[in-house]
C-alpha cells in the first residue's frame, strides 16, 4: 500500500504548491512550476518498489509455477510460529475464559482471500478475529509494549473483516516456549561453535543451561506474556486496498506484454 518514490507532494512542495496558489501575480516560471505541482498532486498513486517485487514473485508463481528459492518461509522466527500455533491458542483461551479453536476455513472475494487464524462467532455469524503472533523470545513479545501495530498486520486484519464480515480485530502476540526441536537445533549449533570434546564440557553445559532458560517460559504467568492490539473495521481503508488491487492487476497486464515481447 505504500505509495511509490516521488509520487506524492512533500511537505515542502505542499507548501510551496499552496503558496503559488495564493499569490496575486505570477511569473510564466511560477505558473509552470504550479502546474507541475499540480499534476503531481492529482496523478495516481504509482506502486511502492516492495509492491512491485511481490508482483513480480506473483507472476513467476502463477505463470511459470516457480517460487523464489529461500525467503523468509525458511527463517527462524516464521518456523517458531507455525509450530506453536496451537500452543499460543491454547494460551490466549486460558487467559480470556474462552474456547478458541483455529480456523482452518479459506475465505475469498473478488479481490483478497485470506485463512483467519481465530473466528469469534456469535449466533452464526463472524463478529470478531483474533489473530495470533507467536513472538520468539521475550525481548521480541515485549518490543511491540508502547508501538504502534505493524502496518502489514493491520492491513492483513481488515482484510480478514471484509472477508468475514467481523467487524473488530485483535493482533495478539503471544509468548510460549521455543519448540524442543529447535533448542535441540540450537544445542547442537553450540556444540560445534565451542567446539566442545563433549556434551559434559563445563562450557557447553553453562551455555545450554542459559539457553534453555532464554527459550522457555513456563515460570512466566500467561498474561504477561501476551500483547494485544485491538483493530476496528475501516470501510475507508479497505477501498483503498481494492483500488490499489485494480492497479496492481493493470500493472500485470502491461508487466506481461513488456516481458512476453522482450525478444520479438
Amino acid at each position: 500500500m505504500a505509495e511509490g518514490r516521488g509520487s506524492v507532494l512533500t511537505d515542502k512542495q505542499a507548501e510551496k504548491l499552496a503558496e503559488l496558489q495564493n499569490k496575486e501575480s505570477r511569473t510564466p516560471k511560477q505558473d509552470e512550476e504550479l502546474l507541475s505541482l499540480i499534476s503531481k498532486r492529482d496523478a495516481p498513486p504509482s506502486l511502492g518498489d516492495s509492491c512491485i517485487s511481490y508482483l513480480k514473485e506473483m507472476y513467476v508463481y502463477h505463470k511459470y509455477g516457480k517460487e523464489a528459492v529461500g525467503g523468509a518461509e525458511r527463517s527462524k522466527y516464521t518456523m517458531k510460529g507455525k509450530l506453536v500455533e496451537d500452543e499460543s491458542i491454547m494460551m490466549l483461551s486460558r487467559i480470556d475464559s474462552q474456547t478458541y479453536k483455529k480456523n482452518d476455513l479459506r475465505f475469498t472475494n473478488n479481490y483478497l482471500t485470506g485463512e483467519p487464524d481465530i473466528i469469534v462467532t456469535d449466533k452464526g455469524q463472524s463478529v470478531a478475529i483474533i489473530d495470533i503472533k507467536s513472538s520468539y523470545d521475550f525481548a521480541t513479545l515485549l518490543s511491540n509494549v508502547g508501538s504502534q501495530l505493524n502496518p502489514l498486520y493491520k492491513y492483513q486484519v481488515q482484510g480478514y473483516m471484509a472477508l468475514t464480515g467481523a467487524e473488530i480485530a485483535q493482533v495478539c502476540y503471544c509468548l510460549v516456549n521455543m519448540p524442543q526441536e529447535m533448542i535441540n537445533s540450537e544445542k547442537k549449533r553450540l556444540f560445534y561453535a565451542l567446539n566442545a570434546a563433549t556434551e559434559d564440557s563445563p562450557e557447553y553445559v553453562r551455555q545450554v543451561s542459559k539457553l534453555e532458560n532464554n527459550m522457555t517460559f513456563d515460570e512466566v504467568p500467561i498474561k504477561e506474556r501476551v500483547v494485544r492490539f485491538p483493530v476496528p473495521y475501516d470501510e475507508a481503508l479497505i477501498q483503498r486496498v481494492y483500488k490499489r488491487i485494480d492497479q496492481c492487476r493493470e500493472w500485470l497486464k502491461e508487466f506481461d506484454v513488456e516481458h512476453t515481447n522482450l525478444n520479438s
